[in-house]
């Protein structure tokens, strides 16, 4: 995978929200450049009970200790529903949860596999997001039982940072050092710290609606400690990645997302017993119905 090291300078900006159970007031959302007629506002907003059902089609190649390689075709459905918005904040309460999957496994020399079930499957959880797409707390609704989603601990998240509020094209911005905790991709808790390099591409039709493109270039490091009756290990990856976010210009919503990511793996497995590999993934999400809840 090719990332593109682009040089600027660091873009901030600090946001504060003021909100009822209802769609953003644009006017309380603060930027910081100046807008012109080029420039594009793109943030998250949702109603109090939106629910949106997004097909996710994925691919996987895994290698482990150089042997043959694993290949992995995944389709999933995820819900988010707005479950509440916070007065003060304006922040958005979050529900995420796969809630169908089917998918098949193969293998050189085997046959192929094919599977209707995962352990992470309807496993809600819930996440606490700015209309920036920061996260400030999430939980659990359910912790009696372990797992990760069909992707992996590290797999990629539809909920993506979008840096400013408003940007002109080609304008870019940095977070450095983003600490996320990845609740919707099992228990026990995945944890990366990332760096993504956002980019505004600018405005394009896509199923149907008008979106800005955001582009993000992601690296970091993740890391996860699985303790259960099946397994105890400890495993940490180094991450590289590259996402094509489309969100709707007038429902501020994630319509569609290209998601394509490397992780070179180590697996601990204690007595200084170590392996090593590498996962190669992509992800198409892909906004299927949108249910608007109370405005």
């Amino acid at each position: 995978m090719k990332i593109r090291l682009i040089c600027v300078f660091i873009l901030t900006t600090f946001i504060t929200l003021k909100s009822q159970n209802q769609k953003l007031d644009e006017s309380l959302i603060t930027g910081n450049i100046e807008q012109t007629k080029d420039t594009l506002c793109h943030f998250y907003s949702f109603n109090l009970g939106d629910t949106l059902i997004y097909s996710v089609e994925s691919g996987d190649s895994i290698v482990v200790d150089w042997n043959s390689y694993l290949t992995k075709k995944r389709n999933d459905k995820i819900r988010i529903v707005c479950e509440k918005i916070d007065k003060k904040t304006g922040h958005f309460f979050l529900s995420y949860e796969s809630i169908d999957f089917s998918g098949s496994e193969f293998k050189p020399l085997y046959e192929e596999v094919k599977r209707d079930n995962h352990p992470w499957l309807n496993k809600k959880v819930i996440i606490e997001i700015d209309s920036l797409g920061r996260r400030y707390s999430s939980q659990y609704t359910d912790t009696t039982s372990k797992g990760f989603t069909s992707g992996g601990p590290f797999q990629g998240s539809l909920i993506q940072p979008l840096g400013l509020k408003c940007s002109t094209k080609g304008n870019s911005t940095i977070i450095q050092k983003d600490t996320l905790n990845l609740v919707e991709n099992g228990f026990q808790t995945p944890k990366v710290v990332q760096t993504y390099l956002i980019e505004n591409m600018g405005s394009v039709d896509t199923l149907d609606y008008e979106c800005t493109r955001i582009d993000l270039s992601t690296t970091g490091n993740g890391e996860v400690f699985v303790d259960s009756k099946e397994a105890l290990f400890y495993m940490t990856s180094v991450l590289n990645g590259h996402i094509e976010n489309y969100i709707s210009n007038k429902l501020h919503l994630p319509i569609w997302q290209y998601f394509t990511q490397e992780q070179n793996f180590t697996i601990e497995l204690g007595k200084g017993e170590k392996t090593k590999g590498f996962h190669y993934t992509y992800s198409i999400f892909k906004l299927e119905e949108y249910i608007k809840g109370k405005r």
